[in-house]
């Protein structure tokens, strides 16, 4: 009997203790993946997005030309801790992607049921959190999907437990309001976050089960709250000629030259298939595909808080994305990190999943498969080891900076501009005037004059159009080619005198990246009112 009660005892103890080491293994990957994103980051330094959005948290606005503010905020927090440096600037993004991986973490330990299961898929989204490269890479840089994923990934979970529990329970109604607030922080990180409610929407249209939950208040308070943040940049938009909104629609459908609808459907496809790894994509398609038949399949006899109509709803929420930009792409170039709001309920959907297809060697394959990946991109980030041409190397755009404020500084101190009133700092492009802004020593104010490039920030911020006085001096950075020298000449035809000042190699190592010319003015006379190539933003 003694030795009898002792297995029982055994056995009932073995599930805790699988459970300790499956939450042990959790720790683990999370730790492990935010050392690797703090060395990843200690290796690059800024990249022109990160320094403009940057520049942005110097002058916090309700929205911005191509954002809504929420990275300004997220960038302000880390600056407040560690100043205007390189770890202040990607400290909140990385306490972002700790946020991200917790609710990751969270979402599929409850959807999974807690307990022995819940503890496995846990650990198995710890793992897709760390080793997927767009949640591990795209969640280093201090760029809007830092904000993002955060926030959607907290109203994921949050919708998840809201449909867990009944219509019209009190529950049900506090998950919704949770649900509201993180979905206000996503609209006011990326305009793309509208995917996501547009997703559960589609869903709870089709699905009988799901169709229920509009006979309760909660996804309707959690609407008027997501509203209620979202409005500053509604707000902003409204004074400012709706400039943001109107930019990213024809970012995203204005008709565009390049490649066939085809082409760039087939583009946009691969940019995904990179951004997950083959064998990882390949499983979270499988997943998505089963949650949309097994969902549809029960849907005249689900329950709504049923698994299945759960696994329904984070399916459809990630379609939606796709196919929002499979429109797109069939108008213009989506750039691959575009859809990525495919990527947190897929992730559940695998992370939770109970088929031998996804959970045996193929799993395991896809895993080693995207550590290899990140393997190479690690090395890359160190020193360059993969056979691509510095000026196309997206890591070696975050080289040669320091080379080229150096320069400038230089150049602010020549006897050359003696006798001129004010000595402003210019470049032509707004990624080259964020660098300067963030590398010279004193983090003055520079204008990008944006004769050669699109509209941007810069445009609305006050320019140098309205800033540069009669008897002022510039210094500006141009691109050291044909086109960068003609308008240099156009600005030149605005001062009293010009002097063709350094060539700067902006490198990495050996290779170069990019070559700048500073020009010297001094003596400012006949310069514009306002932009010769962009109108003046409201």
């Amino acid at each position: 009997m003694q030795l009898t009660r002792v297995m029982e005892n055994a056995a009932s103890s073995l599930p805790r203790q699988e459970r300790t080491t499956q939450w042990l293994l959790v720790a683990g990957w999370i730790v492990g993946a935010a050392l690797l994103r703090l060395l990843l980051s200690a290796f690059v330094p800024l990249l022109p997005d990160e320094t403009y959005y940057w520049e942005w948290t110097r002058r916090l606005e309700g929205g911005y030309f191509d954002h809504p503010p929420g990275i300004a905020l997220l960038i302000t927090l880390g600056v407040e801790l560690f100043g205007n440096t390189v770890a202040g600037v990607r400290a909140g993004p990385a306490i972002a992607a700790l946020v991200t991986h917790g609710a990751a973490v969270i979402c599929a330990w409850q959807l999974a049921g807690r307990g022995a299961p819940g503890a496995t898929a846990a650990r198995r989204a710890a793992m897709l959190m760390a080793l997927l490269p767009i949640a591990t890479l795209g969640l280093v840089l201090a760029t809007p999907d830092a904000a993002l994923f955060a926030t959607a990934m907290v109203a994921l979970l949050a919708v998840e437990r809201a449909l867990a529990h009944p219509v019209r329970s009190l529950a049900s109604f506090a998950w919704w309001v949770v649900a509201g607030v993180a979905l206000g922080g996503a609209f006011v990180s990326k305009y793309t976050a509208v995917l996501l409610p547009m997703g559960l929407v589609v869903a709870c249209l089709v699905h009988p089960a799901l169709r229920r939950r509009y006979l309760d208040a909660g996804p309707w308070v959690a609407s008027a709250i997501a509203l209620t943040l979202f409005a500053p940049v509604v707000i902003w938009n409204a004074l400012n000629n709706w400039i943001s909104f109107r930019f990213q629609l024809g970012h995203g459908f204005n008709a565009a030259t390049r490649g066939n609808p085809i082409s760039r459907e087939l583009e946009m496809v691969g940019g995904q298939i990179g951004l997950a790894s083959p064998i990882l994509f390949a499983l979270l398609a499988m997943v998505v595909w089963w949650a949309l038949r097994d969902g549809w399949a029960a849907r005249h006899t689900a329950q709504p808080t049923d698994t299945t109509v759960r696994r329904f709803a984070l399916a459809v929420i990630s379609v939606a994305p796709l196919a929002f930009f499979a429109v797109s792409a069939w108008r213009r170039p989506v750039e691959a990190n575009w859809p990525a709001m495919i990527y947190p309920g897929a992730m559940m959907l695998l992370a939770t999943s109970e088929q031998s297809a996804v959970r045996g060697v193929w799993w395991r394959r896809g895993l080693a498969f995207a550590a290899v990946l990140l393997a190479i991109v690690g090395v890359q980030a160190f020193t360059p080891v993969l056979p691509v041409a510095p000026r196309k190397d997206p890591i070696a755009r975050a080289h040669g900076w320091t080379t080229l404020a150096a320069a400038m500084q230089t150049a602010r101190q020549d006897p050359f501009l003696d006798g001129t009133v004010d000595r402003w700092v210019a470049a032509d492009r707004y990624q080259d005037a964020s660098e300067l802004a963030f590398h010279l020593p004193d983090q003055p104010m520079v204008f990008a004059l944006n004769l050669g490039g699109r509209t941007n920030q810069y445009d609305v911020w006050p320019n140098a159009w309205q800033k540069v006085r009669p008897g002022d001096g510039l210094v500006v950075a141009f691109d050291a080619d044909a086109k960068g020298d003609s308008l240099a000449r156009v600005v030149g035809s605005w001062f009293k005198d010009t002097k063709q000042g350094a060539l700067v190699s902006l490198r990495r190592d050996s290779g170069e990246v990019a070559t700048r010319r500073v020009w010297l003015y001094r003596i400012a006379r006949d310069v514009p009112t306002e932009s010769p190539t962009h109108p003046p933003q409201p």
